[in-house]
């Protein structure tokens, strides 16, 4: 009996392990710095925290998005990410970068990371209406109960 649940722990362990191994890898942090710094932080400045009133924060707010099938696609679709000249994997890469760095109290628990099929699928057609889709995205969030992020940016 004793045996089993040694092993039974050891494979418990183990799998934590990889799981935690499998998150660790989801991005490549030095490729995905410099995927932000050359197409996102100009405008959503260098911690994430964007420019009040011109563009939102992904600071603790992106996170939020992520956790719906519809927010998770209209990041994809922004026209930032959208029309970047950032490949399928880079873009995947440079998310759940962000998602990891600047949002880890927002992100989902059971988040999947961003795969460049996943973006290939979804990135275009950009958003043509991104504050109206964002304002329509932040009052289900409210009504889920999560008030962090404003309407308005």
């Amino acid at each position: 009996m004793k045996r089993a649940a040694v092993a039974l722990a050891a494979v418990a362990a183990l799998a934590a392990d990889m799981a935690g191994l499998a998150h660790a890898e989801s991005y490549d942090a030095a490729r995905a710095k410099e995927g932000w710094v050359l197409n996102c932080m100009g405008c959503h400045t260098a911690d994430g925290s964007g420019i009040p009133g011109k563009v939102p924060a992904l600071r603790n707010s992106l996170g939020h998005f992520v956790g719906m099938p519809e927010g998770r696609e209209f990041v994809m679709r922004v026209p930032g990410a959208a029309n970047s000249a950032l490949s399928d994997a880079e873009l995947a890469n440079v998310l759940n970068w962000v998602l990891d760095t600047m949002n880890p109290a927002t992100r989902p628990v059971a988040f999947r990371p961003y795969t460049a099929e996943e973006i290939a699928a979804h990135r275009r057609p950009a958003l043509t209406d991104v504050a109206k889709t964002r304002a329509g995205l932040v009052k289900r969030l409210q009504a889920n109960g999560i008030t962090a992020v404003p309407e308005h940016y």
